[in-house]
This record gives C-alpha cells, structure tokens and sequence, in this order.
C-alpha cells in the first residue's frame, strides 16, 4: 500500500522535503536533515521545504523524508534516491581507494560524533532548547503550555534519543570523538575540501554535523564546540 501523499498537487521533478521545524541557530538541528537540504541546495535541485508544523512523518514515522513525482522517499535512500535521479554523485571523481576511505569516515563521524552530539544534548533539555534558543510551541507546533511541553520534551522526546544513545554501548563517546575530530582535522589540512578542490559526500556529512556544534549559542557552555574551535581550526 502506498503511503497518502501530503501534497496533493505537485510540480513533476520538485522535491517537496518534510523535516524538522527551523530554530534560530540553525536550518535544523538534524545533521540528516541539514545534509538532506543542504545537498539540494549544493546541486540546484528545484525544492519546497513544506512547513507542516511538525504535524507530519513518513510512513515509518521518520524524519526527513520527501516527495518526489508522487512518491514518498524516506530514511536512507533519500539522498542515494536523488542521487541516481538527478545524476548527481558528490564523489565520482575520487578513486576507488579514495572512496573506501571516505566510506570509513563517514561511518566514523555517524557512528561516534553523532552519537556524542546526541549524548551531550539529552543530558540537560537546556543543551537543546537554550543551545538553539529553541521556543518549543513553535518548534513542536503546539499551544499546550509552555511547562507542559518542557515535560513533554524532556520525558518523551529525549529520553528517547537516550535510549538510543545507550543502545551504541559504545563509552567515552567524548573523548573518542575528539580523536576522530582530530583525525579529520589532520586529514583536512591546508585544503579546501577533504579530498582536494571538490567537495564529496564526506564534505556534506562532516559539515552536517560539525554545524551542529558551531551553531550552538556562542555563550551557551559546549565542550565538543569548544574543542573543535580549540583543536580543529582549519
């Protein structure tokens, strides 16, 4: 069974992207979503950020997804999806062992970075809302009073992304991202991109992600950013 479009009338070849609501720091505070937006952007790829009110998920329950030409794309395929589509391979100019050292790479900052942004954020709902100067009623799309949705946030929206956390089993998540980070920062050196003049997938996960870090409020305490703005300065 197909899943019911939410945009009934829609353009052939446009992409219509459902993703989280906007803060005030940044686009979202998803790296899949930033990397999702930021990749159509990068490519000219016509697209309507649909402002749903944070009423709507795919037909797994996820965000972001899109629709494109009256279909739904959503998890991991969007991106690979739009990719094939649209002729748009961020990294065909790399060798093949450039590509299994970016795969390598990019399982290393989704596997430890991400999860260490998340670790950090759960630990205090202030490491979301503060650090992104985030007004849940309009971030939520809701008009339940403001303590409630704080409860609301804290007991059922993080203690979720906690719980994931944990499934990682992975400890010092910390300290292992900041050697990856370093890593990435040696890697990086005296270039514009990771792998020379170009950007490649790599480019547009790391950024996703370090975002996340750099967009945190500037007097808002936040240990990673601060060691990324300490250590990794290129």
């Amino acid at each position: 069974k197909k899943p019911t479009l939410h945009t009934k009338i829609w353009e052939e070849n446009k992409v219509y992207l459902y993703q989280s609501s906007r803060t005030p720091q940044i686009p979202s505070i998803s790296p899949q979503e930033l990397k999702l937006e930021s990749w159509l952007k990068l490519h000219g790829i016509v697209y309507e950020n649909v402002d749903h009110k944070a009423k709507l998920s795919s037909k797994n329950g996820t965000l972001p997804f899109i629709e494109l030409n009256g279909e739904e794309v959503a998890d991991s395929n969007i991106i690979s999806t739009l990719a094939t589509k649209f002729d748009k391979d961020m990294s065909s100019h790399l060798s093949q062992e450039q590509k299994n050292v970016e795969h390598a790479m990019i399982k290393m900052v989704e596997n430890h970075l991400y999860w260490a942004i998340m670790h950090w954020r759960t630990s205090s709902v202030d490491n979301t809302v503060k650090a992104y100067k985030i007004h849940l009623p309009t971030f939520l799309g809701s008009k339940v009073p403001l303590g409630l949705l704080n409860l609301h946030f804290k007991f059922n929206v993080q203690k979720k992304i906690q719980k994931k956390v944990k499934t990682q089993g992975v400890e010092n998540i910390e300290e292992l991202s900041k050697a990856d980070l370093t890593v990435l920062s040696t890697m990086l050196a005296e270039r514009e991109f990771m792998f020379g003049a170009e950007p490649t997938m790599l480019d547009m996960v790391l950024y996703s992600h370090l975002a996340q870090l750099l967009m945190v409020e500037a007097e808002y305490p936040c240990p990673l950013r601060d060691y990324v703005q300490e250590n990794c300065k290129n």
